[in-house]
């Protein structure tokens, strides 16, 4: 494995050069930062001082407090294990190293870091060896594959594997020949180092512990490569007005907050109490409130962060950060509209110990949606209602703070005291008051003077400026008009362009920029906002956006021209870009209500209903977060499932609601409607014109009907759709066997399922029969259906020894013990979960059929496989879950003569789109 250069470079800051009377001796390592390990021969000669060197700070002197042996013996090599510890006289600046717990295995490769004469460049230099462990040398390892050179004794040697030192380099093996040799081990300098070998230094937070355990990957798993709570965009004094707003740019100091102490309290407690939830209108602080609160914890060792929209790994990376030994903040923005992903997490905090997970929920509200949460064993009820920051302590303090940032971040320059603002007699949310203070020193900058209160007016204002100041540039006609320019700065509220054509055709749909200056008008709003992946970044903060919303359907004047501006404008939004749209036009409606008015909130309520009738597959998929029964959407969503195409527009509409994971509500409503109008729409055309496509979809849909009454606890439903994706699947393999026959066989799998929780056992054998028959051909063409074919044995043998057969399903369950075993000896760790499940019923069937001597082999298969899964990074369900087994191996063990088979049933799974693998 090749070593990580942050590794290396670790490693080189932790290797130091030993000197003993003035002369250069040998390499060593830091252990503490008083502490230095080396070879006890290198320091042989050395009466009373040692000299220290390393990388990057200064020497330092040193004395020998120890050496093991204390005297080198009669040898040819000083006795083992040739340890020698220099405690420091000023400590450095270093942590120290991880020293493994366990030597490494033979044939693993290590890498030593230290320092000798023999390199490229002249005097001692800091050199390195790669070689490989070949095993055991007494209490030694020997190790072969590279030339340790004079000097190198002492250096540390990382395990490229743990990334933990597994040792210190002792000596070459043949000195003539410079070939090879011996390391201490690591767990032998920890014998003779005593405390100051504790691991306990290196902990979440550590830079040894954070690397080796993959930190910085694990936090962008879960929560984005560009979102580290650390990580700050950088000031430059030519950004457009709306970006000093923006939460994510911390341009003002984050104000102490009473809410803050008791969010970390809730944190850093070890109580059951995972989930809670902060309530407060937009423009509250309640972002920034838990980015700070991230960033706390951050420097205290945890993985914490905000979930990005298209979180569909959640849980498994968060399941493997708490493996790699971190404790993790998930913070949930927007939380009302992600009712789905919330109950996944709630699902995970019932699973995990009490206190590793917290899981912070942010919305504008609580409603509905809480109440489905609020009653869980592991969710503390009671929303932090968060108070704006002026009600509190006045606008002063609030005001002053952003005045100061403000100026010395866009004028610069000693900053003078702020000028007396306008009364606020609206809202003190901490928007407002920090685009209060903008504007402020925006208007100090341009010599104009400050508005009167309307800050986010005032704001919007500036930024048109910023426009047409750009625009200036352009010798096309570019819109200077307030009206037309609202137009324009409209687009990137709505949508995030993804191409430069894309959005000059947007530009046009607006009627009010030239055609000759598309081009132009593109390319400042490109500049306006910048975003690395697209062609420009949304316009935010998102209040700003809704303002800005408003204003422009003020400037239309009518429900018809303002539905009409904005599904022309939006016409050209993909599937992906929908969801921002109809985010700020919903959140624009509740706005516009909210301060009564009536009239513009229902054009808005208009032109989503005209989006989603006209556009279903993108605009409903996309309306997923903010429709819900009861909402003004919710009966313009029942209209599309009782009138749209059910191949054309319901197949396709509810994979891809489906796929937001936003709304199960939605997903079983169009669940509904494709049950419906089930019977009216199965003709020749899903099969003929619109090909297998379309039919492997109503297939799919058929299959979630069918979980969704399991679900629902009504099994006599479930059975009767499972028998009907089966129909269909069979059709479908019949004209194309290559692409169909899985999905045949795995629709065979679930009915054999289902029938078996009805106690049908014959027509469940029946089936059983069947899919293995198919699973067979498919493991015959492609060893890959191996596993399958093995776990469809496994259920064929369970239901023969329920009816009955107990020869004929041994026969079964002994063919998927062979297959199992011949999967676990090419990746043991990866098929452990199947070999327990075939062997725990292998090992019964044979007791039952008297061959005690060949079940208790089939008992140590089995208590292998199950220490195996033991050791993966399983939750404490799923470990739960091997009890069974580990009392199927006592039995076994103890000869018992078993007829109580107590069979295990495996569950059969609709293969998924994305992961072919059915480990």
């Amino acid at each position: 494995m090749a070593l990580d250069p942050r590794l290396a470079e670790l490693a080189d800051s932790h290797a130091v050069a030993i000197h003993v009377g003035g002369r250069f001796k040998g390499s060593g390592f830091v252990l503490t930062p008083e502490l230095v390990v080396t070879c006890a021969h290198v320091v042989e000669e050395a009466a009373d001082e040692v000299l220290v060197r390393i990388s990057g700070s200064a020497d330092r002197t040193g004395t020998v407090i120890a050496r093991h042996p204390p005297l080198r013996g009669r040898g040819e090599y000083y006795d083992s294990p040739d340890i020698a510890l220099v405690g420091l006289r000023e400590p450095l600046d270093r942590q120290g190293v991880w020293l493994a717990e366990e030597p490494p295995q033979a044939g693993a490769v290590v890498v030593a870091r230290g320092f000798s004469r023999f390199t490229a460049e002249p005097g001692v230099q800091q050199d390195s060896l790669s070689m490989t462990v070949v095993g055991p040398a007494g209490s030694l390892l020997r190790v072969k594959d590279d030339r340790v050179e004079a000097g190198l004794s002492g250096a540390l040697v990382l395990d490229t594997t743990s990334g933990r030192v597994c040792g210190m380099v002792k000596a070459s093996r043949r000195r003539e020949e410079v070939q090879g040799g011996w390391i201490v081990p690591a767990h032998v300098i920890a014998e003779h180092a005593g405390a100051a070998a504790s691991g306990d230094r290196h902990r979440p937070g550590t830079g040894w512990f954070d690397l080796v355990s993959r930190r910085a990957e694990l936090h962008a798993q879960l929560f984005g490569g560009d979102r580290h709570p650390a990580r700050v965009a950088a000031p430059r004094r030519d950004r457009p007005p709306s970006w000093w707003l923006q939460t994510a740019n911390e341009v003002v100091p984050f104000i102490a907050r009473p809410e803050l102490d008791d969010l970390l309290a809730w944190c850093l407690r070890e109580d059951g109490m995972g989930m809670r939830l902060v309530t407060a209108p937009g423009g509250s602080g309640k972002t920034r409130l838990a980015m700070r609160l991230c960033q706390v914890l951050d420097e205290q060792g945890w993985i914490a962060g905000f979930l990005p929209g298209d979180s569909q790994e959640t849980v498994p990376h968060l399941w493997e950060a708490l493996d790699a030994g971190y404790r993790v903040l998930v913070v949930v923005d927007y939380a009302e509209t992600r009712t789905d992903l919330n109950k996944a997490l709630l699902t995970a905090l019932e699973q995990e110990e009490p206190g590793r997970v917290r899981v912070l929920l942010l919305a504008r509200s609580d409603g509905l949606w809480w109440n489905s949460l609020k009653h869980g064993d592991v969710v503390d009820g009671a929303p932090v209602r968060l108070s704006p920051l002026g009600e509190r302590t006045g606008p002063g303090p609030v005001l002053s703070a952003a005045w100061q940032a403000f100026h010395a971040a866009i004028i610069g320059g000693p900053t003078p005291a702020p000028p007396a603002l306008p009364e606020a007699d609206g809202p003190d949310d901490v928007l407002s008051l920090h685009a209060l203070a903008l504007d402020a020193v925006l208007a100090r900058r341009d010599g104009v003077r400050v508005g009167s209160w309307d800050p986010l007016g005032r704001v919007l204002r500036h930024e048109q400026k910023y426009w047409t100041d750009l625009a200036q540039e352009h010798e096309a006609p570019l819109p200077m008009k307030d009206a037309s320019v609202r137009r324009v700065l409209l687009l990137p509220a709505l949508f995030s362009a993804a191409s430069a054509e894309q959005a000059q055709t947007a530009l046009g749909r607006l009627e009010t920029v030239p055609e000759n200056a598309l081009a132009g008008a593109a390319d400042v709003l490109h500049r306006l906002y910048p975003h690395p992946g697209l062609y420009w970044a949304p316009l935010q903060p998102d209040r700003l956006a809704e303002q800005l919303l408003s204003q422009v359907i003020d400037d239309a004047g009518s429900a018809e021209a303002s539905v009409g501006l904005l599904t022309s404008v939006l016409a050209d939004c993909t599937f992906a870009q929908a969801e921002q749209a109809m985010t700020v036009l919903d959140r624009t409606r509740v706005a516009l209500r909210g301060r009564g008015a009536h009239e513009p909130a229902t054009w808005l309520t208009e032109t989503m209903g005209t989006l989603i009738r006209t556009r279903p597959l993108d605009f409903l998929p996309a309306a997923a977060g903010v429709l819900s029964p009861g909402t003004p959407g919710w009966n313009v969503f029942r209209e599309v499932l009782e009138s749209a195409d059910y191949v054309d527009v319901l197949l396709p509409l509810h994979q891809r609601v489906a796929r937001t994971g936003r709304n199960s509500e939605m997903v079983h409503a169009i669940l509904g409607a494709l049950l419906l109008r089930y019977d009216r729409s199965l003709s020749s055309r899903i099969w003929a014109s619109k090909g297998g496509e379309r039919a492997a979809q109503l297939v799919q849909a058929v299959w979630e009907i069918a979980n969704y009454f399991a679900a629902r606890g009504e099994p006599e439903h479930a059975w009767l759709h499972s028998r009907t994706a089966v129909a269909l699947a069979a059709k479908l393999a019949r004209a194309d066997p290559d692409t169909y026959r899985p999905v045949h066989a795995a629709c065979l799998d679930v009915l054999g399922y289902r029938l078996f929780e009805l106690d049908r056992y014959r027509p469940a054998l029946r089936v059983a029969r069947r899919a293995v028959k198919v699973r067979r051909v498919l493991a015959r063409r492609d060893p890959a259906h191996r596993p399958l074919l093995a776990q469809a044995l496994i259920r064929l043998g369970s239901l023969l020894a329920t009816t009955g057969k107990p020869d004929a399903a041994l026969r079964a369950s002994e063919e998927a013990a062979g297959i199992a075993l011949g999967l676990a000896r090419e990746d043991e760790q990866g098929w452990a979960g199947l070999v327990t499940a075939v062997y725990n019923n292998y090992g019964l069937l044979l007791s039952g059929a008297g061959r005690q001597a060949e079940a208790e082999e089939a008992a140590k298969v089995l208590a292998n496989a199950v220490a195996v899964s033991d050791a993966q990074p399983w939750t404490p369900a799923q470990r739960a879950g091997l009890k069974p087994y580990r009392r199927t191996v006592a039995r076994l063990l103890a000869r018992e003569s078993v007829t109580d088979y107590s069979l295990m049933l495996t569950a059969a799974v609709y293969p998924e789109e994305t992961d072919d693998d059915p480990r």
